[in-house]
């Protein structure tokens, strides 16, 4: 199972150690500050204040899949790397046609 960090301040998800942020994080609860999802699906919740940016309580969740908004969190990571690949894919296309423009240009 994957592992899961979400860090509402920077907009962030991990997942299994890849990083997107600047992510719309709007489906969180108004008092989460971050999520820290384990490999065997349980989770670590933290509640506090966004504005003083200070935890208040945390919440242990025995499996993932039974809080609320947690399929808003794959798809938003999935979307940001959806997007990176898309990304490297085209840079890579435009400098594989680049590379050909000038090889055929030398000849």
């Amino acid at each position: 199972m994957a592992t899961y960090s979400i860090i509402h301040a920077s907009g962030q998800i991990y997942k299994d150690g890849v990083s997107y942020e600047g992510l719309d994080l709007s489906f969180l609860p108004s008092d989460v500050l971050a999520v820290q999802v384990y490999a065997d699906g349980t989770a670590d919740i933290e509640i506090g204040d966004r504005v003083k940016n200070m935890i208040t309580a945390n919440q242990d969740v025995a499996d993932k899949t039974t809080i609320s908004w947690w399929s808003n969190v794959d798809a938003t990571w999935t979307a940001a790397h959806d997007a990176e690949l898309a990304r490297i894919a085209e840079a890579e296309a435009a400098a594989e046609a680049e590379a050909q423009a000038a090889e055929s240009g030398g000849d």
